[in-house]
C-alpha cells in the first residue's frame, strides 16, 4: 500500500480534529450515534472520517476504531471516508449504533508509485513505468528478487544463467545496449543505488517499479541506459502492531531426465563402430549376455542429481503511532542443490523506521543485513564431458558406482576405453569444497526539513558494504591429483552515498500542479581483494586454514580499485487541469574513471502526456472508457561501461631473471590506454493507456526506439605497436520494439472473483556500426572435434547472430555433407551462413487469480518464442564416438548405415580431414517454450476467534511443473555464459540444470 506524504499527514490529523458543527440548529434535539470502524480483517481503523452527509458535522475514529457523533433527529446519512478505502454512505434512521467494515479501494492503493527521487500519482506518469506488487514478488519461492521478476512486466526479460541455488540471473530491459559494458539494470533499494540486489529478502519488499523509457530513467543519468529497478521495502503504519508469519517447505528435483543407452545398447553400438572400421567387435558374445542381464544398468544421473529440500521462513512486525512508525522483517531462506554441496543459505534482517520529530522535522532509517553462504559445484570445466554435469550423462551405464569392497569405482580405471576425464562424479562432489561466504550491510538514513508548505529538503547518507570470502579446497583423494589444493580469496566492496534533494509540490487555483526536485549527490566505490593458496599438503585435516602447510605455496595477490561519481540533477512535473502533463529532467554526472575532458556526461529528457478522458468532449454516458492517456517521451541515459583506470597506462607486477638472479618487475600491460567517451543511449517512446468500465479492463501499449552510440569494444592492434589491443569507442547498437499489457476483472461477485492480466514484448536489435565494419565473434565452442564461434556481431544484423555451416544430408560413406554455398568446390569459412538467432521474437507472461469463497487458485505462465539455442550439451552424446562416452537412447537404431541412409545421426565413425565435423545447423535448436512457472491453491480462514489471529491460510504450490517445448535437451530457458557484459548468448553448455518443485506453506496474520 502506497501513500503520498500529504495523505499520511491528513490521516493522522483526522484522529485529533473534529469537524466544525454547523448546518443545523443546536437547540434542536440530538441523538448520539456510536460505532466501530474496522478493515476487512476486523482490525480497527484509526482516523476514519465520519460525517453527516450535506453538512460539516463530523468526527473521526480513535485508536480503537470507535467514534461518537451527535446527530439531529430524523433520517440522516453518515459518510465514512478513509485513505485507501472505498467511501461508504449508510442511512442511520433511528439507530444509535452503526458499525462499519471498510473495503479497500484497489485503484486508490495503486494510485501512487515510486519514481526516481520521489513519488507520483499513477495517473500523472508521463514515462514508461511497470509496477510489480509484493504479492507477485513472493508468489514464487526464489533465492533473489531478479528471479521473481520473470514474466511480470512487459519489456523485461529474465534469463537463468544456470539453475544452481543462489545463482544470479541476467535481466534485459528493452534489449541489450552494450558489448563490453554491463547490460544489467541499475538497482535502487529505498533510494540507494546498489551493486546488486541478491541479498535483499523478497518478503521485505513492498513493491518494485521498473523504469524503462528515457523520461523515467534519465534522472539516474550515467547508470540508467539499461533501465532502473526501484525496490521499496515495507514501512510501518500507525495503528495496532501487526505480525505476519509465512513458512514454507518444498522439494526440488531435476526438471527433466535424459534417456541414455543401457549396457546392451551401448555394447551393440560400439561393436558396430569397430565392425564398420574392419576391426573385431569390442564386446564378445558372453559379455553381451552379461550386459543384457544388467537391464538399464547404472543411471549416473541418479548418482549426480537428487531430490533436494527448499525452505523459507519470514516474520514481519510493523506498527507505530502518529509520531513513529516501524517495520521489521526477518527471514531464513535455505535451498539445497539437486547436486550435493551446492547449497545456498541466506539469513536476513530488514528494518524501516520513520519518526516525526515535529511538524517541521522527520527522520528515516532503513537497514538491511544479510549473511549468505553458497556452496558451489563448478559446471563447465574445459571441454564438455569432462565436467561434473557431463559425467552424469557420459559415463557408460554398465560401469558401477562402487567396487565390491565398497570403495568408489573409477570408470577410467575399470575400462581403458573410457575417457580419462570421466572420473566418478562422487569423487568430485565429496572431495571438493568451494564455498562463498558473504556478509552484506545496506544502511541509509535521511533527515527531512519541511521549510514551508510544499517545500522540503531531504539530506541522506548511507553505506553499502559487502565482505566476501571464497574458501576452496580439494582433498588428497581428488581424482588423479592427490596432493591437496587450497585457495582463499577475500574481497570487500564499500560504497558511500550522500544525497541532498530539494522537493517542491504545489497546486495553484485548482488547475496548475507543480512537482519539482533539484539536488546533488556523491557516491564512492571501493573494491579490495586479497588471495593466497597452495598445494601438496601433508594432510587434509586443516583444509584451507593452514596455507603454511602447503608443500608448494601459491603466489599471493592483492588489488585495489577506487572510483567516485559526482552528480547534479533536476526534474519538473507540471500538470494543467489534470489533462496536460509535462515532465523535463536533467542530470550531469562526473565520473573519475573517464579521461580528462570526458569525465562529465549530460543526460536530458522530456515527456508529455495527454489525459484525453478528462476532456469535456468525452461523454462517459455514451462510452465505456473511464481513462484514456496518450504519452510521448525522449531522452538520453548513459552507461559506465569501463572499469577504473581503463583510461590510464597500467603496469602489472611480475618477475624476470637477470643473470642468475630473480627480480620483481613492473611492466606495461598488453592493453593500450585510450581517450574514452561515455556510452550514451538515446530513446524515444510513444505510449497509450486505456481503462474501461471503471477500470474493470485495462490496456497499455508502448513503442520504443533506442540507439546506443560511442559503443565500447576491444580493437586489435598491430604487433609493431607493442600492445595486443585497446579499448575504443567503436560502434552503434539499436533496439526497437512494442510492449503490450492488459488486465481484466472478469468476475467480481460475492462468492467468486477472477482477475486476469498479461504482457507481451516484441524487441528487434540491430548492430548499426562497428569499428572498420569488422565482425566481432564470441561464444567460442571448444568441442571434442571442432572449434568454432557461436555468436557473431555483424553490421546490419541482430545482436549475436549465429553463423555456421548448413548440412545437406550425408555422403555415400555416412559422413555429414555440408552445403557449398559459393560453389567453389570446397568447404571453408566462406560457406558459413546464418543458422540461428538467440534473440526471441517475443516474450510473454500470463497471470490468473481466482477465488471462490475461502479458496483461491493462481496460475502464472511465462514463455519465449522464436529464439535459438546452441545445444552444445548433447554433442558428446550423439555425434562424438572417440572417448567411449555413453550415448542418448535416441541414437539407438537412428544412425546412418547402408540400410538406413535417411537416419537422424551420421555414421558413428571418427571424423578426419577429408570428413570433418563442423559447427552446423544440427546444433542450433528452437528454444521457444511455454512454462507453468507457478500454480498455487490456498485456503484462508479469517477472523479466527480466541487466538488473536486476523486470518490464516494454508497453501500448496508447484514451480516449473510443466514446460512445453521442442528443445531436445534439459531446459530451453538457459544461457550458460550469460552475464552482465557477456557477448555469448543462447548457449547451453554443461549448465547446472533448473529444477521443478512442490511447496507447501502456512501464512498467519496477527
Amino acid at each position: 500500500m502506497k501513500y503520498t506524504l500529504c495523505q499520511i499527514i491528513l490521516g493522522l490529523l483526522l484522529t485529533s480534529i473534529s469537524f466544525a458543527e454547523k448546518g443545523y440548529d443546536k437547540k434542536q434535539p440530538a441523538i448520539v450515534v456510536t460505532g466501530k470502524v474496522t478493515d476487512p480483517t476486523g482490525q480497527p481503523l484509526i482516523g476514519v472520517s465520519v460525517k453527516i452527509k450535506g453538512t460539516n458535522i463530523g468526527a473521526s475514529t480513535d485508536a480503537n476504531g470507535q467514534y461518537n457523533l451527535n446527530t439531529p433527529e430524523g433520517n440522516i446519512t453518515l459518510v465514512f471516508t478513509y485513505i485507501g478505502y472505498i467511501t461508504q454512505e449508510i442511512g442511520v434512521s433511528s439507530r444509535t449504533t452503526v458499525n462499519v467494515t471498510m473495503q479497500e479501494d484497489a485503484a486508490s492503493l495503486d494510485e501512487v508509485v515510486v519514481i526516481g527521487y520521489g513519488t507520483i500519482k499513477k495517473s500523472d506518469i508521463t514515462g514508461s513505468v511497470s509496477s510489480v506488487s509484493s504479492k507477485d514478488i513472493n508468489a514464487v519461492p526464489a533465492a533473489n528478487v531478479m528471479q521473481a521478476l520473470a514474466g511480470r512486466a512487459a519489456g523485461v526479460q529474465v534469463k537463468a544463467n544456470n539453475g544452481s541455488p543462489g545463482a544470479p540471473v541476467s535481466i534485459r530491459i528493452r534489449g541489450t545496449n552494450s558489448i563490453v559494458g554491463n547490460n544489467e539494470p541499475l538497482y535502487v533499494i529505498d533510494g540507494f543505488p546498489v551493486n546488486d540486489a541478491l541479498s535483499i529478502n523478497n518478503a521485505s519488499i513492498e513493491s518494485i517499479e521498473i523504469l524503462k523509457d528515457a523520461s523515467a530513467v534519465a534522472i539516474y543519468g550515467s547508470r540508467a541506459s539499461n533501465g532502473v529497478v526501484l525496490i521499496t521495502t515495507k514501512k510501518g503504519k500507525a495503528g495496532e502492531t501487526r505480525v505476519s508469519f509465512d513458512s514454507s517447505l518444498g522439494s526440488q528435483q531435476l526438471i527433466k531426465k535424459m534417456e541414455m543407452m543401457n549396457p546392451l545398447e551401448y555394447a551393440e553400438y560400439f561393436n558396430y563402430i569397430q565392425t564398420a572400421q574392419g576391426v573385431a567387435p569390442i564386446f564378445s558374445g558372453s559379455r553381451l549376455s552379461e550386459f543384457a542381464a544388467m537391464g538399464e544398468g547404472t543411471n549416473w544421473q541418479d548418482v549426480v542429481f537428487r531430490r533436494a529440500p527448499i525452505q523459507n521462513h519470514t516474520l514481519v512486525i510493523s506498527g507505530g503511532d502518529q509520531k513513529t512508525q516501524f517495520s521489521l522483517t526477518g527471514g531464513i531462506f535455505e535451498q539445497q542443490g539437486i547436486i550435493r554441496n551446492s547449497d545456498y543459505k541466506r539469513h536476513s534482517l530488514n528494518s524501516n523506521l520513520h519518526h516525526n520529530i515535529s511538524k517541521k522535522f522527520s527522520v528515516d532509517l532503513t537497514l538491511a543485513l544479510s549473511k549468505n553462504n553458497s556452496a558451489r559445484q563448478s559446471s563447465e570445466q574445459g571441454r564438455f564431458g569432462t565436467s561434473l554435469i557431463g559425467r552424469a550423462y557420459g559415463i557408460p551405464s554398465y560401469l558401477p558406482v562402487y567396487n565390491a569392497d565398497g570403495t568408489l569405482a573409477e570408470p577410467v580405471l575399470l575400462d581403458p576405453r573410457v575417457s580419462e576425464a570421466l572420473w566418478n562424479p562422487l569423487n568430485f562432489i565429496n572431495e571438493t569444497k568451494n564455498i562463498l561466504k558473504q556478509n552484506n550491510v545496506l544502511a541509509n538514513g535521511s533527515f527531512t526539513y519541511r521549510i514551508i508548505e510544499g517545500l522540503s529538503l531531504k539530506v541522506s547518507g548511507g553505506i553499502e558494504s559487502r565482505n566476501g570470502l571464497v574458501d576452496f579446497y580439494q582433498t588428497k583423494k581428488f581424482q588423479s591429483v592427490k596432493d591437496g589444493v587450497a585457495s582463499l580469496n577475500s574481497t570487500e566492496y564499500t560504497s558511500l552515498l550522500n544525497e541532498n534533494i530539494l522537493s517542491y509540490n504545489k497546486t495553484f487555483n485548482g488547475k496548475h500542479s507543480v512537482s519539482a526536485i533539484a539536488g546533488g549527490t556523491y557516491q564512492s566505490f571501493n573494491n579490495t581483494s586479497v588471495s593466497a593458496g597452495g598445494r601438496n599438503f601433508l594432510t587434509d585435516v586443516t583444509e584451507s586454514w593452514s596455507l603454511a602447510a602447503a608443500g608448494l605455496p601459491g603466489i599471493p595477490n592483492s588489488s585495489l580499485t577506487d572510483a567516485t561519481l559526482l552528480s547534479g540533477l533536476g526534474r519538473v512535473n507540471y500538470g494543467y487541469d489534470n489533462r496536460y502533463l509535462f515532465t523535463v529532467s536533467y542530470r550531469a554526472d562526473g565520473s573519475s574513471v573517464y579521461s580528462e575532458g570526458n569525465k562529465w556526461g549530460y543526460f536530458p529528457s522530456a515527456a508529455f502526456a495527454w489525459r484525453i478522458s478528462e476532456e469535456n468532449f468525452m461523454d462517459f454516458d455514451k462510452t465505456p472508457i473511464s481513462d484514456l492517456k496518450l504519452k510521448a517521451s525522449w531522452g538520453r541515459a548513459g552507461s559506465q561501461a569501463i572499469a577504473p583506470y581503463s583510461t590510464l597506462n597500467q603496469l602489472s607486477a611480475g618477475s624476470t631473471v637477470f643473470g642468475t638472479g630473480l627480480y620483481t618487475t613492473m611492466s606495461p600491460t598488453s592493453r593500450l590506454a585510450a581517450d574514452l567517451k561515455w556510452e550514451t543511449t538515446e530513446q524515444t517512446n510513444i505510449g497509450l493507456e486505456v481503462s474501461l468500465l471503471n477500470d474493470r479492463f485495462t490496456f497499455t501499449a508502448d513503442y520504443y526506439s533506442k540507439k546506443t552510440s560511442d559503443l565500447l569494444n576491444m580493437v586489435q592492434l598491430p604487433r609493431s605497436s607493442g600492445y595486443q589491443n585497446s579499448l575504443r569507442n567503436i560502434g552503434v547498437i539499436g533496439n526497437k520494439g512494442f510492449e503490450f499489457g492488459a488486465g481484466a476483472n472478469i468476475f467480481n461477485s460475492d462468492n467468486f472473483k477472477w482477475d486476469l492480466d498479461g504482457n507481451i514484448t516484441f524487441n528487434r536489435s540491430k548492430v548499426i556500426k562497428l569499428y572498420g565494419g569488422v565482425d566481432i565473434q564470441a561464444g567460442l565452442l571448444q568441442m571434442i572435434r571442432f572449434t568454432d564461434f557461436g555468436n557473431t556481431y555483424r553490421e546490419g544484423q541482430p545482436l549475436g547472430i549465429i553463423y555456421g555451416y548448413q548440412e545437406d544430408g550425408y555422403k555415400p560413406n555416412g559422413y555429414i555433407k555440408y552445403v557449398d554455398q559459393n560453389s567453389d568446390g570446397k568447404i571453408d569459412l566462406k560457406d558459413k551462413v546464418q543458422i540461428g538467432d538467440p534473440n526471441a521474437k517475443f516474450i510473454y507472461g500470463i497471470n490468473s487469480n481466482m477465488a471462490y469463497k475461502n479458496f483461491s487458485l493462481s496460475l502464472f505462465t511465462v514463455g519465449s518464442h522464436g529464439n535459438s539455442v546452441i545445444n552444445m550439451s548433447s554433442v558428446a552424446y550423439n555425434i562424438d564416438n572417440t572417448n567411449g562416452t555413453n550415448k542418448l537412447k535416441d541414437v539407438v537404431g537412428n544412425y546412418w548405415t547402408p540400410q538406413n541412409t535417411d537416419a537422424k545421426y551420421p555414421a558413428p565413425l571418427p571424423a578426419n580431414a577429408a570428413n570433418p565435423l563442423l559447427f552446423s545447423n544440427r546444433y542450433v535448436e528452437d528454444g521457444s517454450y511455454l512454462r507453468l512457472r507457478n500454480i498455487e491453491l490456498a485456503y484462508t480462514l479469517s477472523k479466527i476467534k480466541g487466538f488473536g489471529l486476523r486470518n490464516a491460510s494454508i497453501y500448496f504450490s508447484g514451480q516449473n511443473l510443466i514446460t512445453l517445448s521442442k528443445y531436445s535437451w534439459l531446459d530451453p530457458d538457459v544461457n550458460t555464459r550469460g552475464g552482465g557484459n557477456s557477448l555469448d548468448q543462447g548457449i547451453d553448455y554443461a549448465s547446472y540444470p533448473n529444477t521443478k518443485s512442490i511447496t507447501g506453506g502456512l501464512r498467519i496474520n496477527f
